[in-house]
C-alpha cells in the first residue's frame, strides 16, 4: 500500500492494555529489582567485612615506618643565582658533544 503521506511511518498507535498485562509488567519489575537488592546485600556482607580486617590490619601492621628519633631536618645552604650566573651555568652543563641515549 503506497501512501501520500511522508510521515506515515512515523506515526504510532496507542493499544489498550489489560490490567493482567500491567499486573505481569510490574510482578517482572519487581522481582528483577528484589533479585538485584540480594544480590546488592550479600556482596556487601561478604566484602565489607573483608575490606574492614584489611583496612584494620594495614592500621596496626602495615604502612609506613616512622622514625624513632621524631622529624627529620636536612640542612642545606643556598644562594640565588642572578640571571647571567643562570646562563653561564646552564652552558657549562650543556656538553655538545655528548650523545644522547
Amino acid at each position: 500500500m503506497n501512501s501520500s503521506d511522508p510521515f506515515d511511518r512515523m506515526r504510532f498507535t496507542v493499544r489498550r492494555v489489560s490490567w493482567w498485562q500491567v499486573a505481569v509488567v510490574v510482578a517482572v519489575a519487581l522481582a528483577v529489582g528484589i533479585a538485584l537488592a540480594l544480590v546488592a546485600a550479600s556482596v556487601f556482607l561478604v566484602v565489607f567485612p573483608i575490606i574492614a580486617i584489611a583496612g584494620i590490619a594495614y592500621r596496626l601492621f602495615g604502612g609506613r615506618k616512622r622514625p624513632a628519633g621524631g622529624a627529620t631536618v636536612i640542612d642545606a645552604e643556598y644562594r640565588i643565582l642572578s640571571p647571567e650566573e643562570a646562563a653561564r651555568e646552564r652552558e657549562a652543563a650543556w656538553d655538545p658533544n655528548r650523545r644522547l641515549r
